[in-house]
Order: structure tokens, then sequence, then C-alpha cells
């Protein structure tokens, strides 16, 4: 089962003052003859504007004024169709379990709105379609959506910190036959280890605690830890080298699963709104149920196009 997860992203902002810029424009009068409007931040383009002078500006440097900005926006809808091949596509029977050619389709939206200092309302649902060339792989249909909060904790480095309540249902055949459903909660942290014009690191740590599932012997609870490598070749252009570890730790039988996935992914932004990439990726799960019952592992490899739209 694929699960798509949409990370917050942390955008440090960096400033910069010469001190040693060309103070020439503004030497003269220390009470020179101005228009206050001239300097309204309404009336600032692309083009800077600096303050008149005034004594003591050199221990500051150049002052510039700030246009205003505008709201970030609140609705974010997406979308992407995958082409893909596995080794190992799901079937009803663990035997007939082969590789296969697939295609996906996803669609989702989130709203993301500023509550309070430093606290971020996010609500968000995805589907998404799975369907298999193999005549005898399982074709299907998942569901998940979710409410929450995010909060910047600035004392911890701009640490991430985000709960939420999540629902997730997933059907092989007849919409009106659920083959699994779950409601959870989820709480973590996100953090940005390292970041350059052209290269990031960044971390995570989750723990989600099913409410209730169906079926019953499949309600866990989960532990996480994700890392992520991004680099740029080019303002559009960059690869990013991902891996996920999981404990799903079962609530009937004693159960335990590790589960750990690695990938590649390169991904070309060909304009504000669509992004055109390739994957590959390596999944393993380890459990300790008897004969190796679910136990599995398998590559998937494909390219895609994603759609957004923010407003």
């Amino acid at each position: 089962m694929k699960r798509v997860v949409f990370p917050l992203l942390l955008s440090p902002v960096l400033a910069q003052a010469d001190i040693l810029s060309d103070f020439s424009p503004f030497l003269g009068s220390s009470n020179p003859d101005y228009d206050a409007g001239d300097f309204s931040p309404d009336g600032v383009s692309d083009d800077p504007v600096r303050a008149p002078f005034s004594p003591a500006d050199s221990d500051f440097g150049v002052q510039e004024i700030l246009g205003e900005t505008s709201e970030a926006p609140k609705f974010h809808l997406f979308g992407s169709i995958d082409f893909n091949v596995t080794d190992n596509a799901p079937a009803t029977n663990r035997a007939l379990e082969d590789s296969s050619f697939y295609t996906t389709l996803l669609v989702g939206g989130n709203w993301q709105s500023h509550l309070a200092t430093g606290w971020f309302a996010d609500v968000g649902a995805t589907m998404e379609f799975f369907e298999f060339e193999r005549q005898n792989a399982m074709d299907f249909q998942n569901f998940s959506t979710h409410a929450g909060v995010v909060k910047t904790l600035v004392d911890l480095d701009d640490t991430v910190f985000f709960a939420r309540y999540e629902y997730q249902w997933l059907v092989t055949g007849r919409w009106a036959e659920t083959d699994y459903s779950v409601n959870r909660i989820r709480t973590g942290l996100q953090k940005v280890l390292f970041a350059r014009s052209n290269q990031e690191l960044g971390a995570g740590i989750s723990a989600a605690f099913d409410i209730d599932a169906n079926p019953d012997r499949l309600e866990r609870n989960e532990y996480a830890a994700e890392l992520s490598y991004t680099y740029w070749f080019r303002e559009d252009l960059g690869a990013t080298l991902s891996w996920r570890g999981a404990l799903w730790d079962f609530d009937t039988a004693g159960r335990e699963d590790w589960n750990h996935t690695a990938g590649l992914s390169l991904h070309w932004r060909t304009c504000p709104h669509s992004t055109v990439y390739a994957h590959i990726f390596y999944s393993n799960n380890d459990s300790n149920t008897p004969l190796g019952v679910n136990d599995f592992e398998s590559w998937n490899a494909g390219i895609g196009l994603g759609l957004n739209y923010s407003f």
C-alpha cells in the first residue's frame, strides 16, 4: 500500500546588509527635505527604496523600505499520475504475486490557515487509485483524510511540531465493501538539519496510535523516523534521497513488524504548477509472525507528472 505523505517544509529567510555600501546618495543635511509618501510600503516596487539619511546611519548600514507581502495561500490543490513497474504486485493469493506494470492516480487538497502566533491549522484529504496490468494483481483505492494543528517551536531552532486525527479507508473491490479502515491519532516533530542554497537535509520522528481498525487484528501503534536529503543541480532540477523506518506494534497476537522504505527521485519543475519526476523505491517488511506470513519486499520504479495550485 502506497502512502503519500505531505510533509511541511521550513524555508529559512536570509537577510543581508552591507555596512560598506556607498552612502553618498544620503550624505548632506541631517534634516533632509523629503515626502514621506515616497517611502510608503504601498509604493515599493521591484526596485528597492532606501530610507533618507539621518545621523549615525553608519552604525546600521543602508536602510531599505520593505514592501507589504501578500498573505500566504491557504488552499492547496494537487494531483499526479504515475506509470510504474514493480516486482511484487499484490494478489489475493501470495503464490500469484509477481511483477507487473501499474498506474497510480492521486488527487487531493489541503487547507492551512494561521491560527495564532506560530500555530497553523492543517486539514486535508487525498484519494489514490492503483490499477495493475497483470490479471492476477489486485487493484485497489486508498482514501485518507486528516485534521490537526502545526506549531513552529522557535526555542528549538524552528523545529516543527504537529498533531492530527487521521482516517484511512482502503477497498479492493466494490466501494461498499471496505477491506480496511482505521481511525488514528498521529503526532511528531520535523526539522531541517542542514540547509544551503543548493542542498537540504531534513529529519522527522512520529508516533501514530490506532483508535480502532477494521479488521480488529490490524489495529496497531506505529513509531517511525525518516530522513530526506535533496540536492538541487539547478533552481528547477533536483534529486532527493529518502528513507523511512517504522515499528508496527499490533494489539493482537504479539505481532511486531519492522518496515523500511528507501528511495531516490529526480524532479524537474517545468513551471510553477507542474513537476515531472522519475523515482525508484525499495520496501521491506520483516514480521515476527510464524513462517514469514507477513514478510515481503519489493522494488518499484516509475515516472510521473505532478500538478499543484494554491490560492
